[in-house]
């Protein structure tokens, strides 16, 4: 019997309302709530969208007062929360409305905890560090990558330490998640690409976890399956309504794999890059994801093989070794179908960075880096970005 099935699992998510106009029952949920007072955290380019408008319609109509933050940055940093966190109190918001990507969800979860209990931000970076629930959280995703409606994680920048640091707590997690494909139509192909590579990510890392379980796995190879075989479609036709669709339910699957497992390495050596360089977080980890995954495929094989399956590859006739070989081929072929960065010197990265930014990895990253199948030294991370490179 495999060691994962003898597992203890614990399985904490958000109630989750999933398909096609479900954006609409938004009222009625704020009402149930009981809430009179909102803020919507969100970022420009939902603005610009038109979705925005789009959700303050249907709230006009339920009649909380409302309020908007649309200042959510790319890569948020922990003074962009406080930012936020400063106009939800002088607004004295009762439930926070997070709408956008993982950034503004991130940035809504961490103000609806502030509010309830203030205090320091970076007293609550780490595990299990969030002292309690935060006032009512509505989580609405416009992309289908992150997960973080449905997951408890929230990343932020820390520009001085330039890294990034995350809050682990079931205490973020929200209390509704609305997921609605509709609202990831007007995606561009580069948002499309690199979301949706941070939700293969997901996926992957989390079925490669030490902390995987049974059920996680099953979610896990589930996402990979639906995100291998959709993501091209969504990527060439931001109109594919049924591409669409499945990436937001790949997506969210990928974000409850992450309650369960965590991510690896490659989110790890995706931090100092990400806070040096600002790129997309899937780009982000995408740049040294390949060469991540080459390291993990021989300490392994079993998995590998069953990732290969899940993207369609006939292994009954090879060993595992040639099906984990043909696993890493096709995630090549995917990064290469979406067009996505992932080369370090497509972003011109700095070569004197390489080993203060491994060192910092191993320094800030362990708990990332320890719940990989193979642990990475220093060395074995400077390598990984050259390779990279």
């Amino acid at each position: 019997m495999m060691i994962s099935a003898l597992k203890n699992i614990s399985l904490a998510v958000p109630e989750i309302l999933f398909g096609l106009g479900v954006i609409g029952e938004l009222g009625n949920r704020i009402r149930s709530l009981g809430a009179d007072r909102v803020m919507v955290v969100t970022d420009e380019g939902v603005a610009a969208a038109g979705i925005l408008k789009r959700v303050l319609g249907i709230l006009e109509k339920s009649g909380p007062a409302c309020t908007v933050f649309d200042k959510v940055e790319k890569e948020p940093s922990t003074e962009n929360v406080e930012h936020a966190f400063k106009e939800a109190s002088e607004s004295s918001s009762q439930l926070i409305i997070g709408l956008g990507g993982g950034s503004s969800i991130d940035v809504a979860k961490m103000v609806a905890v502030l509010l309830r209990h203030g205090g320091n931000l970076l007293d609550y970076m780490g595990l299990d560090k969030v002292p309690g629930r935060g006032i009512p959280t509505i989580l609405v995703p416009t992309t289908a990558g992150t997960g973080s409606e449905v997951s408890k994680y929230a990343i932020f920048d820390n520009r001085k330490a330039k890294t990034k640091l995350g809050a682990v707590s079931n205490y973020l997690l929200a209390d509704l998640a609305v997921v609605d494909p509709e609202l990831t139509l007007s995606m561009p192909p580069a948002v499309t690409a690199s979301t949706g590579a941070d939700a293969f990510i997901h996926a992957v890392e989390g079925y490669l976890a030490v902390k995987s379980s049974p059920l996680s796995e099953l979610f896990a190879l589930e996402a990979v399956r639906i995100i291998y075989e959709n993501l091209p479609a969504a990527f060439a036709d931001g109109q594919n309504i049924r591409a669409r669709y499945q990436m937001a339910y790949g997506s969210m699957l990928a974000g409850i794999v992450l309650n369960v497992a965590g991510a690896s390495s490659s989110h790890a050596l995706a931090y100092p890059v990400g806070s040096e360089y600002h790129v997309p977080h899937g780009v982000g980890c995408m740049l040294t994801f390949l060469e991540v995954m080459k390291y993990f495929a021989m300490a392994d094989l079993p998995k590998f093989s069953r990732l290969a399956r899940a993207m369609g590859v006939k292994t009954e006739t090879m060993s595992l070794r040639q099906a984990a070989e043909q696993a890493l081929e096709e995630m090549r072929k995917l990064v290469e179908y979406i067009e996505i960065p992932h080369k370090l010197s497509a972003i011109k990265m700095d070569r004197n960075l390489i080993e203060p930014f491994a060192r910092s990895v191993v320094a800030n990253q362990q708990r990332l880096l320890t719940n990989g199948p193979r642990v990475l030294t220093v060395k074995d991370i400077q390598n990984i970005y050259e390779r990279s490179y």
